[in-house]
């Protein structure tokens, strides 16, 4: 079966569309930080909600052993999601905040990792 240039340039920009639609399109708006608060409002609001209690508890809790409480409180497949969402466009971030929430989210893995939950 051959290709025409004008199917093969469609069927690129198809998937291209795709790509940037399931992770967040930072190269649609030109700006990581959009790129990544995109990726979060497509999370939804139940998984959103679990997201914020662990960044609550990353940030203002009382230590490890109040991470491990919240993080098992809250769905893993939502969290696994939620990880798998926002890694990419958090990649692309840059500064102290950025660097916080990759390292949050790394031990959010990690932890759901021990539990035998991801």
């Amino acid at each position: 079966m051959k290709i025409s240039k004008r199917q093969l340039r469609r069927i690129i920009k198809e998937e291209k569309a795709k790509l940037l639609k399931e992770y967040g399109g930072a190269e649609e708006t030109g700006s990581y930080l959009i790129g990544f608060a995109q990726a979060y409002a497509s999370l939804g609001a139940a998984v959103q909600e679990q997201i914020n209690a662990v960044v609550n508890a990353y940030y203002l809790g009382g230590g490890p052993d109040a991470l491990d409480d919240v993080i098992y409180e809250q769905n893993p497949s939502a969290l696994s999601m939620a990880h798998d969402k926002l890694s990419r466009p958090l990649r692309d971030l840059e500064g102290e905040d950025a660097e916080d929430l990759k390292s949050m989210f790394e031990e959010i893995a990690q932890r759901l990792q021990d539990m035998g939950e991801m």
